[in-house]
């Protein structure tokens, strides 16, 4: 079921950033480390990522993350973004493209 996401799924996406039960760290290196989990009833993984940078801050991450115009400068995998729509303050729409590679070993 789709919904729009409200203050009480927000906070519950917070602790699941420090709270690895059931989750399977799948790799450690450096300073960064990538978790799965299982979804209940569905096919694909949620996936975390914990890695720290030492001379930038959270803030400056997740603008450089959300602002579609300047991840055309940065990310070499984008093919095409879009926003479809805003749906309140915290909650849009959008469309990615990515170039899909395939490493084919013989």
């Amino acid at each position: 079921m789709a919904r729009i996401a409200d203050d009480s799924d927000f906070e519950a996406l917070k602790r699941l950033v420090d709270n690895h039960d059931g989750w399977t760290l799948e790799l450690s290196k450096s300073d960064t480390e990538v978790y799965t989990r299982p979804v209940p009833g569905c096919n694909f993984n949620m996936v975390k990522i914990h890695t720290e940078f030492a001379d930038v801050t959270a803030d400056i991450v997740f603008d450089v993350l959300h602002d579609p115009d300047y991840r055309k400068v940065w990310d070499s995998h984008m093919l095409a973004s879009e926003e479809i729509g805003i749906l309140n303050v915290n909650n849009d729409v959008g469309y990615y493209a990515k170039v899909i590679t395939r490493v084919v070993r013989s």
